[in-house]
């Protein structure tokens, strides 16, 4: 059997992408032949490891083991002006003031290349593994940034959103930033959860692994250590909002 692994939302958290990755891993070693992983963006956002985030997913996309597509604020970073000097601009993007803080950091911190690293990525995933054709996307297929898939809805909402790429078995989403999974006439659609960006308190960083055969799905969870998050975010001097985001979820 086949498997792939489906992350998402890191946002610049480090020390839990390093977790889920090392789960990966031993899952490997468990047997698990888990041949791709998928990342469907928000690749950074509001924690201060995009640089580590981004040298790590270089490293694996050389080594062609993942496909990465751009999130949300991936894309607030990659519309910026590559040949200008300054930031500016995303004092005029429509955010809560520590969303447009951590963005600042964001882009200073992964710098020209890392800028462009960013704004080389795609918008859509489109792949086929053994029998089955995968599309992915971050917020929806027809709204791919602002776009949400909504958690816990019956089978008729998760048909109207799978109807659009009915071509394909598999639908893979980011946004709702918890796990889904399910079942429509048209095909499967599952979101993998979140890895960094916490969507509640005593969030754990989580992952999808799938079944390519099946398309059986089954959700990894995995800890990291917020503490490390913590004093990095005050290390770097940014707002207090991004630590009771850490811990608690954003409300």
């Amino acid at each position: 059997m086949v498997y792939v692994a489906v992350l998402a939302n890191i946002n610049g958290n480090f020390p839990a992408l390093a977790k889920a990755l090392e789960r990966i891993e031993e899952l490997k070693e468990e047997g698990y032949e888990i041949e791709r992983y998928y990342i469907l963006g928000n690749i950074v956002g509001l924690f201060p490891y995009p640089r580590e985030v981004l040298d790590t997913l270089d490293d694996l996309i050389k080594n062609n083991l993942v496909k990465v597509i751009r999130g949300q604020f991936d894309q607030l970073i990659a519309m910026s002006d590559p040949h200008a000097e300054g930031l500016d601009y995303i004092d005029q993007l429509d955010l809560e003031p520590h969303v447009k803080a951590a963005l600042k950091y964001t882009w200073e911190a992964a710098g020209h290349e890392g800028r462009e690293f960013i704004r080389d990525l795609p918008i859509y995933l489109v792949d086929r593994i053994g029998k089955n054709d995968v599309f992915g996307v971050y917020g929806s297929p027809l709204n791919p940034f602002e776009g949400t898939v909504l958690p816990d809805q019956p089978t008729s909402y998760y048909e109207s959103i799978m109807r659009p790429v009915k071509d394909y078995e598999i639908l893979l989403v980011a946004s709702p930033k918890y796990p889904v999974n399910a079942m429509t006439r048209y095909g499967r659609v599952v979101c993998p959860g979140s890895v960094g960006f916490p969507p509640a308190k005593n969030h754990k960083a989580t992952f999808a692994l799938i079944d390519m055969d099946t398309l059986h799905t089954k959700f990894i969870e995995v800890e990291y250590d917020k503490k490390l998050v913590e004093e990095r975010i005050k290390q770097e001097g940014l707002p207090e909002e991004i630590i009771r985001i850490l811990y608690h979820g954003r409300i």
